[in-house]
């Protein structure tokens, strides 16, 4: 997006933070050149100014710092790499990496919310101490804490003191995910992970990777945004992820007659005159609108499940209680939903084990999911069918459950025609995400 021309003029006028950090020559600095080449900095850096003169040559497009503080951190051996010495950690920062695709403002505002709720859980459940708190220059923000127990730095052989914090982060990044909070689970225990060094231009989008207040944190992202800094050829953020002319452009090219309403249950459908070969769908999100990383179930049962395969999933969701189970069906192909706020984490981590890997994958890479209102395949004559409701999966009346109720999902099951008498605590709000998507 931007040459090294212009990325060296940013970094002239423009300087890196290094006010947070104790000791720079401790940490290792590593940037993308503008030819998607990476550079390692082969020398310790004192100050900033140090730094900024190895970008003589070239800017970095992305600029990164390691996580890790380190006896010598130059030329670090590889983890795998067990014939070389292995190198002396002196620090470890804990690092939370929250972000919510795809770059835009409602989903930055819905990271910056579970970044603040993070924030206050971590003051009162675990022995840390704020560092810095950042903007990414992208779709998130970072935490950046120490941690007040140094026991297991003073662990006298090198290897093992890596492994046992590496160990220590990971029970700690478990705990977080328990919690319910949406987090990058590649980055927390990671001990030779890199991060995105304040005050350094986002490649991608041009905006600047921005240390901020907690007092900002707390406030909405609109009372702020506009102090944020950014290249003059920034990305502009939307406000939607997809807005009304990638809509209107979207159906213009693809259909001939707008969508029609059909009586409840039915979804809104599509006509088409012959068999057009693009088609458009309305998808809807598994996440609870309103809330800090809760979703929804909700899935097409895929064709290969058996008996089996049904019956495990109908005996884990009651266990679960995750109930109730409403089921549709679009000609022989069957949907169901599960109108409760489950916490994120656990959803992506039982999705595979109920055969939905896909699902599990999407949550990883977008923070939830999008599912099809109605069944997509150009081939099947049931394409253009009613969404029909057929009672319950679990085949019985139970609704208790410490899980609250999703009131954006009982929210979607009363536009199909279903109404819940939802008994309980309720979260979110009665606003189903929803977006048109071209499918091919």
């Amino acid at each position: 997006m931007f040459s090294n021309d212009e990325l060296k003029a940013w970094y002239t006028t423009m300087p890196v933070d290094l006010d947070w950090l104790e000791k720079p020559s401790r940490h290792q600095f590593r940037w993308r050149l503008p030819n998607d080449r990476w550079a390692t900095l082969p020398r310790q850096v004192s100050h900033e100014q140090t730094l900024r003169k190895q970008f003589a040559k070239y800017a970095p497009r992305d600029l990164y710092i390691s996580t890790s503080a380190w006896l010598n951190p130059v030329d670090l051996p590889r983890l795998k790499d067990t014939d070389a010495p292995a190198p002396i950690l002196l620090d470890h920062l804990v690092v939370f990496d929250i972000d919510f695709r795809p770059f835009c403002y409602r989903r930055l505002e819905q990271a910056r919310s579970v970044t603040d709720g993070l924030l206050t859980w971590l003051d009162e459940h675990e022995d840390l101490t704020l560092q810095y708190i950042s903007y990414s220059g992208g779709k998130g923000f970072h935490l950046v804490l120490r941690d007040n127990d140094r026991t297991l730095f003073g662990t006298p052989e090198p290897r093992l003191r890596e492994d046992l914090v590496r160990a220590s982060r990971q029970e700690l990044l478990q705990r977080v995910l328990d919690a319910g909070f949406d987090v990058d689970t590649t980055v927390t225990a990671d001990t030779r992970r890199i991060i995105r060094l304040p005050g350094s231009l986002h490649g991608t989008t041009g905006w600047c990777c921005t240390r901020i207040s907690r007092e900002q944190l707390r406030r909405p992202l609109k009372t702020w945004k506009e102090t944020l800094p950014k290249h003059q050829r920034a990305q502009p953020m939307k406000h939607w992820p997809i807005g009304f002319k990638d809509i209107r452009k979207a159906v213009s090219s693809t259909i001939k007659r707008p969508f029609k309403k059909t009586t409840a249950p039915s979804l809104i459908q599509a006509n088409h005159a012959g068999t057009p070969p693009k088609s458009l769908s309305m998808q809807m999100s598994s996440q609870v609108v309103g809330t800090k990383g809760r979703s929804a179930l909700m899935a097409w049962i895929p064709e290969r499940w058996g008996e089996g395969q049904r019956e495990y999933f109908i005996k884990t969701v009651k266990e679960k209680e995750w109930v109730p189970v409403f089921q549709f069906r679009q000609g022989p192909h069957e949907f169901i939903l599960i109108p409760r706020a489950i916490p994120t984490p656990q959803l992506r981590k039982q999705l595979p084990q109920l055969g939905l890997q896909r699902l599990s994958t999407e949550i990883g890479s977008l923070g939830h999911y999008w599912v099809d209102m109605s069944y997509h395949n150009p081939e099947d004559e049931e394409q253009n069918s009613e969404l029909t409701f057929t009672g319950r999966l679990d085949d019985s009346d139970e609704t208790h459950s410490k899980v609250p109720w999703s009131a954006t999902h009982l929210e979607a099951l009363k536009r199909l025609g279903v109404f819940v008498e939802a008994e309980g605590e309720i979260a979110g709000r009665p606003e189903p995400a929803m977006r048109i998507v071209t499918k091919v």
